[in-house]
Order: C-alpha cells, then sequence, then structure tokens
C-alpha cells in the first residue's frame, strides 16, 4: 500500500513542476516589470511583445505538440520543456538587447506548450478514473505556484540583485526540479508502439487515420473557444497587474508585485477547488464555466473602477481575489472537460485544440492591453475589452450549454 503511495506523491510533485516552470519565466519578468522596463528603456507595447510572442509561438505548435505528447516518452518531454525553459532563462539574463529578449520568449513558448497535454496524458496512464479531475486542479495550480513564487520573490530578489541575477536564481532551480523529474517519472508515457502500425501495413491505416484526426467533438471547440476569450482577460491581468499597481494606484514595486501573488494564491486553492467540483459525475463545464466568466468580469469591474477616485485604489486587491477564483481556474473546467469529452489515446490531440485556444488568448491579452496603454496612456481602455471577452466567454457558455440541452 505504501509503495502505491510514495510514487502517486513523487508524481503529483513532476506534473506540478512541469506546469510551473514553462511560465516562471513571464511571471517573473512580470513582476519585475517595472525595474525591466526602465533598465531596457522599453515601451509598454514592446514589454508586452514578450509575453505575446511566447503564447503566440505556443498557439501555433499547440495541436502537432499535442500528438507528440502523445507519443514520446516522459523524460523525453521532461528534457524538452523543462530544458526549454532553462534555455530561455539563460538568454534572458544573458541578453544584450531587446532582439535577443524575444528569442528567448520564443524558446520559452517552445519550451511549456507540451506540459497540458503531456501531464494530461500521464494522468489518463497511471490516476484511476474518479480521481483525474483532482490531480488535474493539482497540476494545473503549478501554474499560479509559479506566479505566486515569481510575485513574492522576485520584485525583492530583482531590486536586491538585479533582475537578471534574478532569473539565473531562477535557472537553478528550474535544473533541480529537471533531475528530480528524470529520476522519478513513470517513462512508460508513449503511445508509439501501439498507436503506430508496422511498415508492411501501411497501407491499411490511412482511412482510419484520416478519419481519426477531424473527430474533434463540438464541445471541445467551444471549450477551446471559452479558452481563448478568458485566456486574454487572464494573461492580460497577470503580466500588466503589476505595472498597473505601481503606476495607476501609486502602489512600490513590491507591493505592485504582491498582487499577483495574491491572486496567485487563490489561484491554487481556486484551481483544486474547481478540479473537485468536476470530479462530480453530473457537474456540467459550460454551467461552472458561465459562473467563473461572470465572476472574473466582476474582478475587471474592480479594476475599472479602482484608479477613478484615491479613496476606491484598495479595491485591487478584491479584484486580485476575484482573478484568481475565476479567471486562473477556467483552464482546469475546459482542460478536464475536454479530457471526458474523447477516448484515451485522443487525449493528446484533444488538449492540444483547448491549449491552442488557451495561448491564443494568452497571446492576445498582453498585446491588446499593452497597445491601448501605449495609445491612450491609460488602462481604462484595455480593462474594458478584458471585460467585453469575459462577458463574450460567459455567452457562449449559456449558448453551449443550450445546444448540448437540445
Amino acid at each position: 500500500m505504501t509503495r502505491r503511495r510514495r510514487p502517486g506523491a513523487h508524481l503529483m510533485l513532476v506534473l506540478t513542476a512541469t506546469m510551473a516552470v514553462g511560465p516562471l519565466l513571464t511571471h517573473s519578468l512580470s513582476a519585475m516589470s517595472p525595474l525591466v522596463i526602465e533598465d531596457l528603456g522599453l515601451t509598454e507595447t514592446q514589454f508586452g511583445l514578450l509575453a505575446t510572442t511566447t503564447f503566440f509561438v505556443a498557439a501555433l505548435t499547440a495541436v502537432r505538440t499535442g500528438r507528440w505528447a502523445d507519443r514520446l516518452s516522459a523524460r523525453t518531454l521532461l528534457v524538452v520543456m523543462f530544458g526549454g525553459a532553462a534555455l530561455a532563462m539563460l538568454l534572458t539574463a544573458a541578453a544584450p538587447g531587446y532582439a535577443v529578449l524575444l528569442l528567448a520568449m520564443v524558446l520559452s513558448g517552445l519550451g511549456q506548450v507540451m506540459a497540458n497535454p503531456a501531464t494530461n496524458r500521464l494522468i489518463r496512464l497511471h490516476v484511476p478514473a474518479p480521481r483525474r479531475a483532482s490531480w488535474l486542479g493539482i497540476k494545473q495550480a503549478g501554474v499560479q505556484a509559479s506566479q505566486l513564487v515569481a510575485g513574492l520573490t522576485f520584485p525583492a530578489l530583482g531590486l536586491l540583485l538585479g533582475w537578471r541575477t534574478a532569473v539565473l536564481v531562477a535557472v537553478g532551480v528550474v535544473l533541480l526540479l529537471l533531475v528530480h523529474g528524470w529520476w522519478t517519472v513513470p517513462d512508460n508515457h508513449t503511445g508509439a508502439p501501439a498507436g503506430r502500425p508496422p511498415r508492411t501495413a501501411q497501407p491499411l491505416p490511412v482511412p482510419v487515420r484520416t478519419a481519426a484526426r477531424p473527430a474533434v467533438p463540438g464541445a471541445v471547440r467551444a471549450y477551446a473557444a471559452a479558452a481563448a476569450l478568458t485566456g486574454l482577460g487572464a494573461q492580460a491581468a497577470n503580466v500588466y497587474l503589476p505595472l498597473y499597481a505601481h503606476r495607476a494606484l501609486g502602489l512600490d514595486v513590491v507591493a505592485a508585485g504582491a498582487t499577483v501573488s495574491v491572486s496567485a494564491l487563490v489561484g491554487i486553492a481556486s484551481r483544486v477547488l474547481w478540479a473537485r467540483v468536476m470530479d462530480r459525475p453530473r457537474a456540467d463545464g459550460f454551467v461552472l464555466l458561465a459562473g467563473m466568466a461572470l465572476g472574473a468580469a466582476a474582478s475587471d469591474v474592480l479594476l475599472i473602477v479602482a484608479p477613478l477616485h484615491p479613496g476606491l485604489a484598495w479595491t485591487v486587491w478584491p479584484a486580485a481575489v476575484l482573478h484568481g477564483a475565476a479567471a486562473l481556474a477556467v483552464s482546469v473546467v475546459v482542460m478536464s472537460a475536454a479530457m471526458r469529452a474523447v477516448p484515451a489515446e485522443r487525449v493528446g490531440a484533444s488538449t492540444g485544440v483547448v491549449t491552442m485556444g488557451l495561448y491564443a488568448g494568452f497571446c492576445a491579452g498582453p498585446l491588446v492591453l499593452g497597445g491601448l496603454l501605449q495609445l491612450t496612456g491609460s488602462f481604462a481602455v484595455g480593462w474594458a475589452v478584458v471585460l467585453v471577452c469575459y462577458l463574450g466567454c460567459a455567452a457562449l457558455a449559456v449558448l453551449a450549454r443550450a445546444r448540448a440541452s437540445r
């Protein structure tokens, strides 16, 4: 009995760390944004383009890498994801200018895009069905754990050591996690032997393969669209909330960085909670999604209101709490629902479709908010666009639920 529990705990740590290391660079730069912008002389749009580049690369490659995650071994995937994150951080720390920084963000996107399909596949292979949604929620909380650590530590490290040295500290942590993952992950994570026919039988599977690829359920496509809409708002806030708190509300660098830490801390708990709700047999992903989109919209309204009067600046904290409770937990619902909608051998590809939608939203969010900030000199228009996206997601969930019931 104890033998089975210990590998479970180790596997959970690997899954959570895999989700955490990919976005760590983006979260750390966001937490230190006033320092990075001042040191490199960047505009708001240029800073937003860093995160946009990462998520654009991830969105472009999500479906293809989702299929690779169904075939490659777990250790190979770990080297790609952790190694890519470490290399991107090294390039960032050594970047002499903006062009090299953009290249680092490209590598970061390539390294982290496999995280969702790879970890989802491991869960499907090694976790009993009644516990999969809970495991999904815990490992998805790795993204917010990364954000929490970045918000709490990187502003202070950046002030003490410089932002480049702070990034180098993260490289050491990522490499240690890679070593742990290499020795503990079950290395039977491959679909190639079972799914790939012998060369002599190559003509026979052709109709099967062509029939299987288009079979993406409509619900999966709806969840991918919802992920895109909420991803835009979630990542816009993740990237620009510290800068917004610093410039628009007058918080110092450390306190401004703490806003995303509050969101991340709540996001960890909310992802686990919503995952447990999704564990229930009667849980309806579209109903949950509609409620979460409205909660995210309420968070955005508070961000719009906060700068209107000095006495309202405190509303940034409840806004951060709502952001973590709603917007940051949407991915748990859409991923869990997408896993339910397909058989085991299609989990990676299905997750890849949803991941593509999620990263498309992640890509657009910082670019839209950064561009509007530079054009207008105010965060208000950008937050208004985010509000429209959240309300659009709520409407999409209601329509999809109505169609499913018919």
